[in-house]
Formats: structure tokens, sequence, C-alpha cells
């Protein structure tokens, strides 16, 4: 017998509760969908629950095909939609079905994804896109593991403002890339940058007059070719299958201290050969990106919204740079070997449109990169599609669905890799 799947809902205070009777429903793009329980997994360990303000439920009705907007409880109480934000390493393939007010607060910046009920657990519309536990929440609740990390790293280099800046990262905004590299273990973060050349509609570390505030504050120094070299060193030093990167959540665009990050990665390669130096971008500056893999950079991960020119315009916001350089980079990355990734921002009902496939199977005939780094966007949906141009009062083109879009990449690209972090270069 199938267990019932039943809608959560959550008090004004945020308790969430199962509505007895009453089957949820998803949301692709505009539309709202039935839940298909061969897309489910229970809540991956480390996932939060939301409760959506000014914004009510959605039930799926089967009998009569309908999608209701849920007001009130049954003991009629006013009632929020309830959202899931998944742990790293999955990417959702559904948003929450809820239906906001007339006037209601842009959601913060997080990965809105459904969540349903069923005998008495929490279950998501999800996959583990990459098996690569180093973000797993699991692995980073030993607090003694990473203070004795912060004063072995801090004792021998007390001078070093980026060690400083990454001992802030791990204990005040809990930065897991940032614990790993005090902990001794995968990719250490190498934020470099206060500045940026784009704006972002969902930038994580800047936000000005736009409703919410960024996930974390802005870097506010430039940390020199020595501090960079530094922890990159330390971090290859005692690392088997290192990575170092720059561009994090944390700071603008790294490409824009171009001559100091060369600087750092060519004293890096003087000396030490093991590791892998990877540079997250926004691929703004072809010239940096070639004078990069001279020194010796190793990979390359270049973020998008979109593949599409307008939407990944529209998103961006690209300041003295166009979507023309940040094909010049891929370019000239694919052209000099290195691994390549794109860092695709995956929104369900958007991605899987039939043109932005189209788009996405084009732009990788053309650009066959090594991996698609498959990242959930953190950001209103509402407020994305808006921005989009894409409303609810026009038809909407078909949706693939996000799982047969993976399907179809794998099908038709199995040498390029899906997955969620960038891999050492022992596992390319």
């Amino acid at each position: 017998m199938k267990k019932k799947i039943i809608l959560p809902y959550a008090d004004q205070s945020g308790n969430v509760y199962e509505y007895e009777g009453l089957e949820p429903a998803f949301r692709s793009g505009n539309r709202f969908v039935p839940v298909n329980r061969d897309e489910l997994i229970k809540l991956p360990f480390g996932s939060y629950l939301f409760s959506l303000p000014e914004r009510y439920p959605v039930s799926h009705n089967k009998k009569t095909g309908t999608f209701d907007v849920i007001k009130k409880s049954m003991e009629g109480e006013d009632i929020q939609a309830v959202s899931s934000f998944l742990a790293s390493g999955y990417l959702r393939t559904y948003l929450s079905a809820s239906r906001p007010k007339k006037k209601t607060p842009v959601l913060p910046l997080w990965a809105y994804a459904g969540v349903v009920i069923m005998d008495g657990e929490f279950y998501v519309p999800a996959v583990r896109i990459d098996d690569d536990p180093r973000s797993d929440p699991s692995l980073h609740q030993d607090g003694k593991e990473l203070k004795r990390g912060i004063k072995e790293v801090s004792a021998l280099y007390p001078q070093n403002r980026l060690v400083n800046q990454l001992k802030t990262c791990s204990t005040q905004y809990n930065c897991l890339c940032a614990r790993n590299f005090f902990i001794g273990r995968y990719e250490a973060p190498v934020p470099t940058s206060p500045a940026c050349n784009a704006d972002c509609l969902g930038c994580l570390s800047y936000q000005e007059d736009s409703g919410f505030a960024e996930s974390q504050p802005r870097l506010n120094f430039s940390p020199d070719p020595g501090e960079i070299s530094q922890v990159i060193l330390y971090h290859f030093s005692h690392v088997n299958e290192a990575v170092a990167s720059f561009g994090q959540g944390c700071e603008g665009e790294p490409l824009l201290r171009g001559g100091d990050i060369v600087r750092a990665v060519d004293m890096v390669r003087k000396k030490e050969t093991r590791g892998t130096i990877n540079i997250n971008t926004n691929g703004s500056d072809p010239g940096v990106v070639r004078d990069l893999i001279d020194a010796g950079l190793d990979s390359i991960r270049i973020s998008m919204s979109s593949p599409t020119e307008k939407y990944y315009t529209l998103y961006h916001k690209p300041r003295n740079y166009t979507f023309d350089d940040v094909k010049k980079s891929l370019d000239i990355a694919l052209g000099r070997g290195i691994f390549v990734s794109i860092n695709l921002f995956f929104m369900p009902g958007f991605t899987d449109r039939e043109s932005e496939v189209t788009s996405l199977l084009k732009f990788l005939d053309t650009f066959p990169v090594n991996m698609i780094q498959t990242r959930n966007m953190n950001i209103d949906p509402d407020l994305y599609f808006e921005t989009m141009g894409i409303t609810g009062s026009e038809p909407e083109e078909p949706h693939r669905g996000i799982g047969n879009l993976l399907g179809l990449l794998r099908e038709k690209y199995p040498a390029m890799k899906l997955g969620y972090y960038n891999p050492p270069k022992e596992k390319w």
C-alpha cells in the first residue's frame, strides 16, 4: 500500500504541521504540478525547513485535477507555506508551491525546494548530484577539530590577513570550505577581491536596495601575493588531492586582481607541483585567464545563470565586459587543455524549458567543457522569473523536468562530468 503524501504547512510562529487529507503540489516555473513520488528522497541530513512569510501553501486535488490555495488550518488559523533548503551536493528538481498575498516581502537568498510529509517524515524532490563528502554537514560537527586547526595555522602565520579572514569565515559564517582548510582536507578557499564587475541579481556578498540582505559581508581588503601563496602552499603541503580556489562567495571577481593572483600562482608553482589551483570566476577578462594558465593554473570554473545571452545579461548585469568575453575565456581555457567547468545555476521551470535546453546543447557543442557544476540558484523564484520577463500571464513553454534534463546531458555528453564541487586533478 502506498504511503500517503501529505501537505506540510507552518503556523505564524514557524511551527510545521501536517494538513491531514490534503496532498501537496510542487512548482516548476510559474505553474503548479502534482507530486511524483518517484522523484522524492528523504530530507538529507543538514538540510533546513523554512516557513515562507505572506505566502499560502498550494494543494493538489487528485479528483478534480485542480490546485487549491490553502489559507487556513483546519482550526481556522492563518497559515504559511513551507519550503526546504537542501544540504550541499543535492540538486532540487522542483520548487515549493505557494501563492503570495498581494504585497509580500522578497525572500532571502536561499534555494527554495519543495517538501512533503510521508509516513511522518519529510521528503524532498531532489537528487544527490555529487558523492564527494567535502561539505556534508556530518563531517563538520567536531568544533574541537576546527579550533585546533585554527590555532595551529594562526600560530604559523600570525600576520597573514587572509588566514585571519578564513578564521572569520569558518567560525562566524560557518563556511564549510574555510573549515576544511583549517581541518586540513579537500578544498581551500582563497578569497582575494573586494571589487566586482558584475551586479548579479542574487549576489551573496553585496546587495544594495534589493529588499534582502547578502548572505555574508564581502572581503574588505586585498591580500598580497605573499599572503595568498602562503595559504595555498600550506594547504598543498598538508593535504592529499588538495584544491585551492580563487573566487568565493565572500568576495567579488578575482580576475580584477589579475596581476597579484598571477604572481601568487607563479610563487606557488616555483615551489610546489602538487595540488590543483582553480579559479571560480565570471570569465570576464580573457587576457588574465591566459596569464593565469601560463603561471600554472590547473582548472577554471565559469559561472553563468544561463547560456542564453539575453538571460545571462539580465541576471549578471555585467559592467565593462560582455558575454562574448566569457566565451573567449572558455575558448582559451579549452584550447590550453586545462580542466574547464561551467557553474550553471539551476532553476526548475527555467533551466529545463525547451528553449533553454536547446540553448544549452548548442553552447556545449561549441564549448565542450569537462564538467557542469549543477548549482541550485539561491534566489526568490518570483523575483527571478519577473526579472527574466517570464510571467504567469503568458502561456508557458514546455518543461522537460530537471531529472529528464540530467538524463539528456548524460546521454548526449557521456565524457562530461555532472557534479557540485571542483575536483582535484587526480580525479579528472
